[in-house]
């Protein structure tokens, strides 16, 4: 096998684990993910599995890697379908925050829960939070309006994650069209001005 082959085999296999131990999550809660429940899940023995990532922490950083990529995909491929304006990048990055997948979510929830007990663990999203407030503080609109749409929507998805969110579907997509709205609006009252 070629080092090409090699490697998307391992992509596949590291995708065929994520993707197992999002559903672990996401059916029976943050605390069952461990190596036993996910070697039971993917057929994989769980000294390969440590072999592969070190710890169960190690596992989530992983993990939130993985989730932060797909995070720049769906941003990329939201920037690409919008109108070419000054607004598209913080349009595209409201939106692909609106849109993630109830796995996202559950492993958000599960790197909150594993990040009460070690920290360290959120050093990953909080070096890529400070790249998106520097997208906020280029926006059009400033960082202070930026943040407010920024805030609104992280605010909704915190919500969300941690079981709380009284919203129904068609309340969601009004809560998104709004957010788009007055992201348009804040910016038109900014070219008044």
């Amino acid at each position: 096998m070629d080092s090409t082959e090699s490697k998307k085999a391992a992509d596949t296999l590291r995708l065929t684990i994520f993707r197992a131990a999002e559903a672990i999550v996401s059916e029976q809660g943050a605390s069952q993910l461990n190596f036993t429940t996910l070697s039971e899940r993917t057929k994989i023995d769980e000294a390969s599995l440590q072999s592969m990532f070190s710890d169960r922490e190690a596992l989530l950083t992983a993990m939130i890697e993985h989730r932060l990529e797909r995070f720049r995909v769906r941003w990329r491929a939201y920037e690409s379908v919008l109108p070419d304006d000054p607004m598209t990048e913080l349009k595209a990055l409201l939106l692909s925050n609106l849109s993630e997948s109830t796995e996202e979510k559950n492993l958000d929830s599960a790197i909150l829960a594993a990040a009460a007990s070690n920290p360290a663990l959120l050093q990953t999203t909080s070096d890529d939070v400070r790249g998106l407030f520097d997208i906020l503080d280029k926006s059009p609109l400033g960082l202070a309006q930026a943040s407010i749409l920024f805030f609104s929507v992280r605010g909704y998805r915190l919500f969300e994650q941690i079981g709380i969110c009284p919203m129904t579907d068609a309340q969601r997509t009004d809560f998104q069209e709004q957010i788009m709205k007055l992201a348009r609006t804040l910016y038109e009252q900014k070219n008044e001005e």
